[in-house]
């Protein structure tokens, strides 16, 4: 998937950079982002489990048009987001209370094909797709339980440092690929570009799972976000 990633990348710039032709654009962008992970919570699960954080998301885009509407898009962005989770009462007893919280930050360079047309003066849409490179910076998970009003325990947990099995091996990776289809709408210098990245990499860097109470059975999993972002092009020329 790191060769596709890298690969697809090198096509799009040395298209971009012997083609090259029209408006190139430079500018800010902020918005909304909701990473989903999907994973495989047991050996006897039928279903992936779905586990989401809302954030946000900020950073700087570069994009070029190429001939006539079509063009490659490339951006730098930095995603936050956080799953605040409520008190829920223990089931083997009403005077326990838990609460899991999680915090998630990460750095993400997507490359897409990109298709824009007028609608009318000053006014696009646009379609776009391509890869994007996920790197995890950090992935925090917080836990805490009360016996009535006291707290027995709380704690954090950094994600890419657990390793369930014992096996030496970190099970989660920081690094992700995804493959994003998404939409944008332009008016002069001001746009909004949404869209969805389906993750095409495991999220598991150990993904054989082997403890005393459930042996060997294969983890499946995958990290997919929504987002879509405000932003505005502070540099345009030809």
């Amino acid at each position: 998937m790191k060769k596709l990633f890298l690969t697809s990348i090198a096509l799009i710039f040395v298209t971009a950079l012997f083609a090259q032709e029209g408006t190139t654009n430079l500018g800010f962008n902020v918005g909304f982002a909701e990473p989903v992970m999907y994973y495989r919570a047991s050996s006897s699960a039928a279903k992936l489990t779905r586990q989401a954080t809302d954030g946000i998301k900020l950073g700087v885009i570069y994009e070029t048009n190429i001939i006539k509407g079509f063009g490659v898009s490339s951006s730098l962005n930095y995603t936050h987001s956080t799953h605040i989770g409520p008190w829920t009462v223990d089931k083997n007893s009403a005077a326990i209370r838990t609460k899991e919280d999680h915090n998630f930050h990460q750095l993400e360079i997507p490359v897409d094909w990109q298709y824009k047309f007028v609608i009318a003066k000053y006014t696009y849409l646009g379609l776009y797709t391509g890869p994007t490179l996920q790197v995890g910076l950090a992935n925090t998970f917080r836990y805490r339980k009360k016996l009535g009003d006291k707290i027995q325990d709380d704690y954090k947990v950094d994600v890419y440092k657990i390793d369930e099995d014992h096996d030496g091996k970190p099970d989660y990776n920081r690094v992700n690929v995804t493959w994003g289809v998404g939409a944008v709408f332009q008016y002069k210098r001001y746009f909004i570009r949404g869209g969805y990245d389906f993750g095409i990499m495991p999220i598991y860097k150990d993904n054989f799972f082997n403890t005393g109470s459930e042996t060997g059975w294969n983890r499946k999993g995958r990290l997919d976000q929504w987002q879509i972002k405000l932003g505005i092009y502070f540099w345009q020329f030809d």
